[in-house]
């Protein structure tokens, strides 16, 4: 039997720095496209049609208010959260890169409580999205420059083909 390869840690970095020990917790951004349901004459359910994706947010928790951060809340940053996944039968990890670019929206903290950890967290609003393993692209998605590349292939390059782009 094979046990699953679990993310056993992972590491952030905002705008190039790293925050190693930092963060506690980290939200990537779910994949979802957007659908409208579509029933036709003669057919007997609806079925879905893609109408582009839908947004995309991620959040990172800081265990400490740290200044350098509260400082880029509305800048457009990159994120890169970099987890690393390992099995029990062996001890080589996968390296999982998640990039992620987009403005900081939200800088949310913890109720001030005496004896408590008070935490930061931060939302970014994505617009670009890159998910790697051990080297390889599984996606790519560039919102302002309309691109949806899923395990190699593009998406949307006919769209952007027809429209002259």
């Amino acid at each position: 039997m094979s046990y699953p390869r679990t993310i056993r840690n992972y590491n952030a970095f905002l705008d190039g720095i790293s925050y190693f020990g930092k963060t506690s917790k980290a939200k990537l951004p779910a994949l979802k496209i957007k659908t409208a349901a579509f029933r036709g004459a003669g057919m007997d359910a609806e079925v879905a049609q893609d109408q582009g994706m839908e947004a995309f947010q991620a959040e990172l928790t800081f265990k400490e208010f740290l200044p350098e951060v509260i400082k880029k809340f509305g800048r457009k940053e990159r994120l890169v959260l970099r987890p690393a996944a390992q099995g029990e039968d062996d001890f080589t990890a996968d390296a999982w890169v998640f990039t992620l670019g987009g403005r900081l929206t939200t800088n949310e903290f913890d109720d001030l409580d005496p004896g408590n950890q008070s935490d930061m967290k931060i939302m970014m609003d994505v617009d670009y999205y890159r998910i790697e393993k051990n080297g390889e692209e599984l996606v790519l998605i560039d919102v302002e420059n309309g691109k949806r590349v899923i395990g190699g292939f593009d998406q949307l390059a006919d769209i952007r083909a027809a429209m002259g782009v």
